[in-house]
């Protein structure tokens, strides 16, 4: 987009969604690793020393004789057991499909909003400090709300390695389980924390990328 004219919605939509599938692509295993250590600290064999090494090795050896699940899960389908032997890697990333899904619409709808909302409010105008944290604020309240039924999906499918080591737990699985502990409410648990979240980090990114444009003359 060489000038300012030539940018569209569809194009900012577009250049959002392809930027967060990029960097999710290259950072989702440390996301899984962080889930992970929230939520299995308790039951690592020594929760003080090494737990960042015991939980990566840990998800590298699901569903092997070494691993700490002890709930009783499914005989895995002889094509998964195969894809685990074959890639372990890929068990860092379970749930990557559906993060991927997320980001699109996630990143997309904020890179649009966000120059959306500019073009709108200040036109040629370049906005204050104040208003880039106000219209970041506001793209992180949207991307968020449209991209976090997918989160929700996301999340128990990292856990997934926990409960059923064995087996690649499907997105489909996934969302009829969600559904059917809380209907539809259930894709939208924790949204409010999620806000306080991903509000003031969106707000501050935009802000400082803003910033550093101008000092930096870009």
């Amino acid at each position: 987009m060489p000038t300012r004219t030539s940018e569209t919605n569809v194009r900012r939509f577009l250049a959002g969604s392809l930027s967060g599938t990029t960097s999710v692509l290259f950072t989702y295993p440390l996301e899984l690793i962080r889930v992970r250590l929230a939520y299995q600290t308790h039951r690592l064999p020594s929760p003080s020393h090494n737990i960042l090494l015991q939980t990566v090795s840990l998800i590298y050896r699901e569903g092997s004789s070494a691993s700490i699940s002890h709930v009783p899960v499914p005989v895995p389908s002889p094509k998964q057991s195969r894809i685990f032997t074959s890639f372990p890697l890929l068990k860092f990333y379970r749930g990557f499909s559906v993060t991927i899904l997320g980001m699109i619409p996630y990143s997309g709808t904020s890179f649009l909003a966000w120059d959306f909302l500019r073009a709108k409010w200040f036109g040629s105008r370049p906005p204050s400090r104040v208003g880039n944290l106000a219209i970041g604020a506001v793209s992180g309240v949207l991307g968020q709300t449209v991209s976090y039924p997918f989160e929700v999906v996301r999340r128990r499918m990292q856990i997934g390695g926990l409960t059923q080591p064995d087996r690649w737990v499907g997105w489909r699985e996934t969302v009829k389980a969600v559904w059917r502990d809380g209907g539809w409410r259930g894709f939208y648990v924790g949204l409010s924390i999620g806000y306080l979240k991903v509000v003031p980090m969106t707000a501050v990114s935009f802000a400082v990328w803003e910033e550093m444009k101008r000092v930096l003359v870009v």
